[in-house]
């Protein structure tokens, strides 16, 4: 993922809380807000109640892996946040929660560039 499609601000993922639209399943939720700018940005929140650094860092990785194989229409921030579950889940798993989400967030610009 491009550091361009970072979001890393304090201030937005609170705007994103505060104001997004969201979306969940057994896995993972998703929040999103349009940012105004020629592309998106993710953000990804994996709380200390999923686990230890070592399995937080594992999910936002994958989490990572899963959105760059995406094409997500331009002008959104989108926030996923890891549910207890994730922890455990297997990169498919994660996979098919993330396309679930942004299939209901209408985000996608075209067809997932790999199949699921």
């Amino acid at each position: 993922m491009q550091r361009r499609q970072r979001l890393t601000e304090s201030r937005r993922f609170a705007e994103i809380h505060r104001d997004g639209v969201s979306a969940a399943n057994r896995l993972l939720v998703l929040r999103t807000l349009p940012n105004g700018l020629d592309h998106s940005r993710f953000g990804f929140v994996v709380s200390k109640r999923i686990g230890n650094a070592v399995t937080r860092n594992l999910v936002k990785r994958r989490l990572r892996e899963v959105i760059r194989h995406y094409k997500v229409k331009d002008g959104w921030d989108a926030v996923f946040i890891a549910r207890r579950g994730a922890a455990s889940a297997e990169f498919m798993q994660l996979k098919q929660a993330a396309h679930n989400l942004l299939r209901r967030a209408e985000l996608f610009q075209a067809s997932p560039f790999h199949d699921q």
